[in-house]
């Protein structure tokens, strides 16, 4: 088999763990692709013989994880949820859908969506239901934005099998510049950025227990950081942000890529805080590298994508 001869693909269930039988209508376009298709928890026998050596170790409770990028572009169309939405749904988004202006996807705490996932490897499938999971996204300067999304499903054991990916719905992507990424603000600061980054820091665990099988969501920690060109004090302190042990300030802080309806993306936490800030170099002038988290206002509303 050929290494390079691989792809996914993705579909909501309707119920969790029930196979929703993908179609290559739900292929995925990823890059760097990785699967373990079998781990889990092992333990030895650690039988008593008269002589040394190991005991045969057995797997209690198998499942699969699965690691790829997905290009963080538009749906095509304003109001159409995009290809990779789906994704989002089951890294904990609700998906609200406001047909001919825009998708939002907010983070939840309850009904969490999980989907399958249909690993093809050159002629040979393994299906893995039951998956959820989480996600990061990254905007750098020069560079295409991505998704980044890491899946524990339940493991079946691969067999011969076949689907012809579609990858129509995916749109190219727009790299991250001047041209095309021309809001971002931080704290009501108009910077100039070179680093965008927000990490749901979804915590997934596969769980079999005595009648129960399935990987749960339970907790979400959003952390990130920006990288900016620095300000004179004059213009903006960040410095008075950052501190915490004279006082909190939150702000929000928010990116928008693309120009055109049907190929931007919103991303914007309401109420970050900013954690930590080093000096860094971009290009010869002082920048900032800030680590921030993402703090809940009303509850389930830390990070909101918006596809319009």
């Amino acid at each position: 088999m050929l290494a390079k001869k691989k792809t996914i693909a993705f579909k909501i269930e309707p119920v969790y763990g029930t196979d929703s039988v993908p179609t290559g209508a739900e292929a995925i376009l990823t890059s760097g692709l990785s699967v373990t298709p079998y781990e889990g928890s092992r333990v030895s026998r650690d039988v008593d013989r008269p002589q040394l050596g190991n005991s045969e170790e057995i797997n209690t409770g198998p499942y699969a994880t699965v690691t790829f990028d997905v290009e963080l572009a538009g749906a095509g169309a304003a109001g159409t949820a995009p290809a990779w939405g789906s994704l989002l749904r089951a890294c904990a988004f609700s998906e609200t859908i406001d047909a001919g202006v825009d998708v939002r996807y907010l983070p939840v705490s309850d009904g969490f969506e999980s989907g399958t996932i249909y690993f093809l490897l050159d002629g040979e499938l393994q299906k893995m239901p039951g998956c959820r999971g989480t996600v990061s996204f990254k905007l750098e300067k020069g560079a295409l934005p991505k998704m980044s999304f890491t899946f524990t499903g339940l493991y079946q054991r691969p067999a011969a099998g076949t689907f012809a990916p579609d990858w129509s719905n995916f749109q190219p992507p727009l790299p991250v510049n001047e041209q095309n990424t021309n809001t971002f603000t931080v704290f009501g600061y108009d910077a100039v950025a070179s680093t965008f980054e927000i990490d749901m820091g979804n915590e997934v665990t596969y769980r079999n227990l005595i009648g129960d099988e399935g990987v749960i969501l339970s907790d979400r920690k959003p952390k990130g950081k920006v990288v900016i060109d620095a300000p004179r004090l004059g213009d903006k302190d960040f410095f008075a942000d950052v501190e915490s042990h004279n006082g909190l300030t939150t702000g929000a802080i928010e990116i928008e890529h693309g120009t055109v309806a049907g190929q931007i993306i919103n991303i914007s936490a309401p109420k970050g805080q900013l954690s930590g800030l080093t000096h860094s170099d971009s290009d010869g002038f002082a920048a900032y590298d800030m680590s921030a988290i993402y703090l809940p206002v009303a509850g389930d509303d830390e990070v909101m994508i918006i596809v319009k």
